[in-house]
């Protein structure tokens, strides 16, 4: 190669160099933040629970409500196992049947109530992530309709 060649090869590996190592310095100034957005062990009715016993399963669900302009009311149900949420959008409200109730709209985190029945009413087009931690097998929603043993144990 000739002398002014390699100069040039120099300058533009020096270049290619500060450029990765500006890069890196760019990926190492990240920030990176975290927040709980819920952590209890009770439910949000200031219940405790327990988890299951036997092979653990955990399951993320996203579940989506289409309300629209009308109110949508789930059927009577329980969960046997521990479950935390998160409104994605929407909201919800809560109703056990002794009338007790909770609402939680968009942006909110709760702890679900376990082994009792309840229902939820949606009137707004509704989207929410749900985190079950159960047991291998073992249903994550039990309905009062099912007369199972799972639904016995419900109150």
């Amino acid at each position: 190669m000739s002398k002014g060649l390699n100069g040039v090869v120099g300058k533009g590996c020096l270049v290619i160099v500060f450029g990765i190592m500006s890069l890196f310095q760019n990926i190492a100034m990240a920030e990176v933040s975290s927040s709980i957005l819920a952590q209890s062990n009770k439910s949000w009715d200031g219940n405790s629970f327990k988890y299951p016993q036997g092979d653990a399963e955990l399951t993320v669900q996203k579940i989506i409500i289409t309300a629209s302009d009308k109110e949508v009311s789930l059927s009577n149900h329980c969960h046997p196992v521990p479950l935390a949420g998160y409104i994605l959008k929407g909201s919800v409200k809560v109703i056990k049947p002794s009338g007790e109730h909770v609402f939680f709209k968009s942006g909110d985190a709760l702890i679900e109530v376990v082994d009792t029945w309840h229902k939820g009413i949606f009137t707004e087009n509704t989207e929410l992530i749900v985190f079950y931690a159960g047991k291998l097998g073992m249903p994550l929603t039990v309905f009062k309709e099912d007369n199972s043993a799972l639904s016995d144990a419900c109150k």
